[in-house]
């Protein structure tokens, strides 16, 4: 027999809201199991809650029925699905299956070992090919005079 999930014993008011909300529906309930519905696959499993960046294509083909919560919509950034860089991303709460963790474990270690950001993004790769090594150097603010 499965323990009774007991998730509100130190919560306020406003989440214990927020759980009979999630609940209440089919797609963002969780079972005694702690199987839910997955956002990447759609399929009902274990499953563990985490905040993801997904672009418009792959929000649209994975649907919105099991979306936890829209926590904030960035202008360009790197989707967690599809593996490329575009603009409009969403950041999202959502439940994932450990296959679905394991994908967006890979795509963010992947971005972590060719060095984050600055050396991942197309756009300061291609700031590095046309100006070279040094281009914060040379774009940066230190090309004004010392004189005072």
């Amino acid at each position: 027999m499965p323990t009774e999930l007991n998730t509100n014993e130190n919560a306020n008011s406003m989440t214990k809201k927020l759980w009979e909300k999630h609940q209440g529906d089919e797609y963002t309930k969780v079972s005694n199991y702690k199987e839910a519905v997955c956002l990447g696959c759609m399929k009902v499993d274990v499953a563990a809650a985490t905040i993801a960046d997904i672009c418009g294509d792959c929000a649209s083909k994975k649907g919105r029925e099991p979306l936890l919560a829209k926590v904030c919509d960035k202008y360009y950034g790197l989707c967690f699905f599809c593996s490329k860089y575009k603009f409009h991303i969403e950041q999202v709460n959502g439940r994932f299956c450990q296959t679905c963790h394991g994908r967006i474990a890979k795509v963010t270690k992947e971005y972590n070992e060719k060095g984050g950001f600055m050396k991942a993004d197309p756009f300061w790769i291609s700031l590095r090919k046309k100006h070279g090594k040094d281009f914060k150097k040379l774009m940066g603010g230190n090309n004004h005079s010392n004189r005072r």
